[in-house]
């Protein structure tokens, strides 16, 4: 071990060696089943510094913890920076197959401490966390006669996985669960109930819980027992977890049960120029409304990001105070393949099939066949349950791919496009509509324009960390007054090529140019920029 020492100089160091190389000795399907990405040195070093020294004698909780890189990485920060006495770690590992390697790590660990005569001891369970934690979640209840442990410190890179809502860890933590759950949130929900009142917690998740109705619930309860004064935005996703092949937009968050009046948004491309993140500082207020049901997270990476979401902040409507709606495709695919067909002609008995490639960025291409999907849907009395009266919408994908330069991507649809009486609209795809009635030409041309633009791609950034745009999500978005909506839609459908510039300085003379001095998305912010870290 004292050869190791002198080698490797560092616990974290020796940790990402181990953690390299179990990495390259398992395969693929056995890290993607356990949700297991190790974290790069870079990072973990980074989400060590975040921490604040406390106390002499400290607990630290490293859930799912792989190689506890995480936790070497956070001790030799602390130890560094404050007169630490005493340290207690627990750690959660189901992976019975790391199990060998993180031991070797901690006891690494704790032969560095003792040379620092620093006192140490540690568990590791091989337990479930959550279940292991339950009790947590019921901490208020007069039946509850369990103690809960308490932590100064919980760091994690926990595993990201869906699971059933009849899965025993959904069960237990039914407080955070709507839809099908990710892990992840699941830990963070649990790990901010287990922190002292002074505790601090410190991830590196997916941002998608920062909005959307799958992670509302467990807003509600994180934002109840944790306030957010660290984010970490990279600007690449490919770079990140790069042995592990993910493709995952990734945060670091640092959290803690004091309030934080204000959040330090730091940002770089990747782990590699990590240590010279460009830095902001927000009001927490400007980024996060905690007394609203939605608490939806607003994370800008630039100033340019946060002048648009105070731009949609000036805005008091949403498009169900127009009468307006947003649905989703009501045409399963599997569930429906009965009534799907391939060949036919449009009449009485067979409608069209919109599909997700039919809707092109401000053009609907229909038809367009891709591959072996269906064109085309029976019209009868069995099918009309799914089938839509063909009436004017705005077609919305609700997955956008990589190869597309804006996350949403609409088209305006009128019904004088097909000779139809019913329309099928495939669950892909989402619609906008008037559901007493027709919208009007100026309408639908106005509110694809504005879905099309840079501006409303810019703010949908913000708080959308995936490719998928759910309904959810774009009921809550603030749209200018009616009447500007519509004439931008007057001076679109006036447009001989609905390119993406052409529409954006529309919406600049309409919305922007009379109420701002910047362009696009221009607006003058109270953001604070605070240097390079």
């Amino acid at each position: 071990m004292i050869n190791l020492i002198e080698k490797y100089k560092l616990p974290s160091k020796y940790a990402e060696y181990i953690g390299l190389s179990y990495a390259n000795s398992t395969s693929e399907k056995h890290k993607k089943e356990n949700g297991q990405y190790f974290t790069p040195k870079s990072i973990s070093d980074f989400m060590g510094n975040l921490a604040k020294p406390k106390a002499t004698k400290i607990s630290i909780l490293d859930p799912g913890c792989g190689t506890a890189i995480l936790s070497c990485s956070l001790i030799e920060k602390l130890v560094q920076e404050n007169n630490i006495q005493e340290i207690e770690l627990t750690l959660y590992e189901t992976d019975k197959t790391i199990l060998t390697e993180t031991k070797k790590v901690v006891e690494f660990l704790k032969k560095w401490l003792e040379h620092r005569k620093i006192g140490f001891s540690s568990l590791l369970n091989v337990t479930d966390f959550i279940v292991d934690n339950s009790v947590a979640f019921y901490q208020n209840s007069l039946f509850n006669t369990k103690k809960t442990k308490k932590y100064d410190y919980i760091v994690s890179n926990p595993p990201y996985f869906k699971i059933s809502k009849s899965d025993k860890r959904a069960i237990v933590a039914k407080e955070l669960v709507y839809g099908q759950p990710n892990i992840y949130s699941i830990f963070m929900g649990l790990s901010a109930k287990l922190l002292k009142p002074d505790g601090e917690l410190i991830f590196i998740t997916p941002r998608s819980f920062a909005a959307g109705n799958y992670f509302k619930a467990f807003r509600q309860s994180f934002f109840k027992e944790v306030s957010i004064s660290n984010i970490h935005i990279f600007h690449s996703r490919n770079k990140m977890f790069k042995n592990d092949n993910v493709l995952q937009e990734n945060i670091i968050i640092r959290a803690s049960k004091n309030h934080n009046s204000n959040i330090q948004i730091t940002v770089s491309e990747s782990d590699k120029d990590i240590q010279n993140a460009i830095e902001y500082l927000y009001d927490t207020e400007d980024l996060i409304d905690t007394n609203s049901q939605d608490k939806i997270l607003f994370i800008p990476s630039n100033p340019n990001e946060f002048n648009t979401i105070k731009i949609f902040k000036g805005w008091h409507n949403t498009l169900n105070d127009f009468n307006i709606k947003i649905s989703t495709g009501p045409v399963v695919a599997f569930r429906n393949r009965n009534f799907l067909k391939k060949d036919g002609q449009i009449n009485g008995i067979i409608s069209p099939l919109i599909w997700l490639h039919n809707v092109k960025p401000m053009e609907f291409a229909y038809p367009l066949q891709k591959g072996n999907k269906p064109g085309l849907i029976e019209n009868s009395e069995a099918s009309r349950k799914v089938l839509l009266k063909n009436k004017n919408y705005i077609f919305l994908r609700r997955f956008s791919s990589k190869d597309d330069k804006s996350r949403l991507v609409c088209c305006p649809y009128f019904c004088s496009n097909i000779e139809t009486e019913m329309i099928g609209v495939e669950n892909h795809v989402n619609y906008i509509h008037r559901p007493d009635g027709d919208m009007l030409e100026n309408e639908i041309w106005g509110i694809s324009a504005l879905y099309s633009s840079s501006l409303f791609d810019t703010y949908f950034r913000t708080f959308n960390g995936n490719t998928q745009v759910g309904a959810s999500e774009l009921k809550q978005i603030k749209m200018p007054p009616l009447n500007e909506i519509k004439n931008i839609g007057q001076k679109v459908k006036e447009l001989n090529d609905y390119d993406k510039q052409s529409i954006d300085n529309i919406i600049n003379t309409v919305l922007l140019e009379k109420k701002t001095d910047v362009k696009n998305t221009g607006s003058t912010s109270n953001f604070k920029r605070v240097g390079v870290a």
